[in-house]
């Protein structure tokens, strides 16, 4: 029962919440706002490759697995051309950022642990397209990118949830 209620939830169109733009709506944008694009979207490819292959290789869950994957494919995915302009803006050696540390950002102890910060990861990459978004002039649709969170928050439910239960039953 609680897959097929999950499947109900994760059957709602992933490629709604890909990024759609042409290389003539890039060439309009400023390097400063394809930097933020591309920093968000590699940060929403590499959370949802960890989390796909926690679902793969340590739960072996086929369904899990497989929402994650298209989900990435979906929103990372852009042609040549795209990829050219967020290559041509990104500036990794000047980032301000680079050296950043919050604390409590340490190692995690737990796969549990991991689980979480990678699904934090990739929704407030989604949040923040969802904001830019919002911004006029800027071809992307809010509202895409606030499904993919969403569908997101039910998928980190169901990996979180069998994470707890397999450690349960190990531990038994």
């Amino acid at each position: 029962m609680r897959l097929a209620k999950l499947e109900s939830y994760l059957a709602l169109p992933l490629n709604l919440a890909m990024l759609e733009l042409t290389h003539l709506d890039m060439e309009k944008m400023s390097n400063q706002t394809l930097r933020i694009i591309d920093a968000n979207l590699n940060r929403i490819g590499e959370g949802l490759r960890v989390l796909e292959e926690i679902a793969r290789l340590l739960l072996d869950d086929t369904a899990l697995s497989q929402q994650l994957k298209d989900m990435r494919h979906e929103m990372v995915r852009v042609d040549l051309s795209l990829e050219q302009q967020f290559l041509q803006a990104r500036n990794s050696e000047a980032d301000v950022g680079i050296n950043l540390e919050a604390s409590g950002e340490e190692k995690y102890k737990e796969i549990p642990e991991t689980v979480l910060a990678n699904a934090r990861r990739v929704q407030e990459a989604l949040r923040v397209m969802e904001e830019l978004a919002k911004n006029p002039g800027l071809p992307l649709e809010s509202d895409k990118f606030k499904q993919a969170r969403f569908n997101l928050y039910t998928i980190e439910k169901e990996l979180f949830s069998n994470l707890m239960r397999r450690g349960k039953a190990q531990s038994e």
